[in-house]
């Protein structure tokens, strides 16, 4: 582990994509699979990246191979759910500010948009970020390093990253970016056709 990065960009790999019929993050959209498209598009300078790992872990490796993404693997990824893998990711990054935490299945997510919120944590100081496209919340999730000993703890029972969300409402600083690149996950087949990200000028 690192500890020179200030921000820790957690990406979760470890579903069995089971509404897709294949794994999806290593469907290609415009020649490039869905998961190199966001490690690529978000390697900033100073982000740490971590891949938390599960179902197929070794084609996920394989996929990434000369990225500069980090592993992690989840071993209790196929009990549903996202605490689990959220919770490896945050013991093994070492950021020294912030995690950003996203899905892995998000292809349209840009740098620009780390980049952006990032900043905004950087001018507020607040100590969870999450960014808005005409007022729904999307991903990436800033949440502050001084709240990992929380995450650490949060189970499905507890719902998992909304119920620690729901519990820290009044933290919560949302910021308009714009763009639905922030929404747009994969589920099924028919979402890589009919899904579309939205830029506003």
């Amino acid at each position: 582990m690192s500890t020179k990065n200030k921000y820790s960009l957690i990406v979760l790999a470890a579903g069995e994509s089971t509404r897709f019929g294949e794994n999806k993050l290593l469907f290609k959209i415009e020649g490039k699979s869905i998961i190199r498209r966001v490690i690529e598009e978000c390697s900033l300078e100073g982000l740490e990246i971590v891949v938390v790992t599960g179902h197929e872990k070794d084609k996920i490796m394989e996929e990434l191979k000369g990225t500069n993404a980090v592993f992690v693997y989840n071993p209790q990824y196929h009990e549903g759910g996202m605490s689990s893998s959220i919770k490896a990711g945050i013991a093994y990054a070492s950021p020294l500010k912030a995690y950003l935490i996203t899905p892995g299945d998000m292809p349209y997510l840009s740098g620009w948009i780390c980049r952006r919120i990032i900043e905004e944590h950087e001018r507020t100081g607040r100590r969870i970020i999450v960014p808005t496209f005409e007022g729904r919340g999307g991903h990436p999730i800033l949440v502050d390093a001084s709240l990992r000993e929380e995450l650490l703890g949060i189970s499905e029972e507890s719902k998992g990253l909304k119920g620690f969300l729901s519990k820290h409402e009044k933290e919560i600083h949302r910021v308009e970016l714009g763009t639905s690149r922030i929404l747009i996950d994969i589920d099924y087949r028919e979402d890589v056709v009919n899904r579309k990200p939205i830029d506003r000028p």
